[in-house]
């Protein structure tokens, strides 16, 4: 089963993977993980959605965290999809702190353009994994995951 965690920065999205594989095992890619599986982008892409495919027919999970919105064309059409959606107040301060120093006006900018970006992708939930107990959140995801597996008739 492919769990697609979908977000910009610092709107929690590891977070909630971290709290998903607390509670289950699953295998995590990130971005463009792709680009491990073979030296030319398209073959790694060919290669990589096969990955996705064959895992999402099995009763494994892995956990797609999905960075930037054209990488949605990569996952399986049955897939669980989560979009995390956390206040951009929390997402300018979450990047701060990475940063280690206050935000410059093109930094703040910038996470202004990119927050909406995956707001017109398909997604099952939205979650934000900042605003509480990441753990309950995970159980959300994993009970969500369950009953789309049962309602495809995959194996669990």
């Amino acid at each position: 089963m492919v769990i697609a965690i979908l977000g910009g920065r610092c709107c929690g999205k590891s977070d909630l993977a971290a709290a998903i594989c607390e509670k289950v095992h699953a295998r995590v890619y990130t971005g463009r993980a792709y680009l491990d599986f073979a030296k030319d982008e398209t073959e790694g892409k060919v290669r990589f959605m096969a990955e996705l495919e064959a895992e999402q027919a099995s009763d494994a999970y892995l956990i797609y965290l999905v960075t930037e919105p054209e990488l949605t064309e990569l996952l399986p059409r049955t897939c669980l999809r989560v979009l995390c959606k956390a206040p951009k107040k929390t997402v300018k301060a979450r990047f701060e702190a990475k940063l280690e120093e206050p935000l410059s006006p093109a930094v703040s900018a910038m996470l202004d353009r990119q927050y909406n970006a995956f707001d017109g992708c398909a997604h099952s939930m939205i979650l934000d994994p900042t605003s509480g107990d990441t753990s309950l959140l995970a159980v959300e995801v994993l009970e969500e995951a369950q009953r789309l597996m049962e309602h495809t008739n995959m194996p669990n």
